[in-house]
């Protein structure tokens, strides 16, 4: 439960959270070149961050098991 509180306060949340309201403002004014650019950009930034958040969890688990 910590590790859901947490995550709340991290930099991810913080990146989720602005790309909706960036990209879904893009939309509403109808930018849809801008739009589809920072759909992008931030779809990768955010699977970036999810993908070296799994790796480190990988490793701590691995850590843990040969302790």
């Amino acid at each position: 439960m910590r590790d859901k509180f947490l995550f709340f306060c991290s930099c991810t949340f913080i990146e989720i959270i602005t790309a909706i309201g960036v990209t879904t403002y893009l939309y509403y004014l109808g930018e849809s070149i801008l739009f589809l650019i920072s759909l992008i950009i931030f779809g990768k930034l955010i699977l970036f961050h999810f993908i070296m958040e799994y790796f480190d969890r990988k490793n701590l688990k691995q850590k843990i098991i040969k302790i």
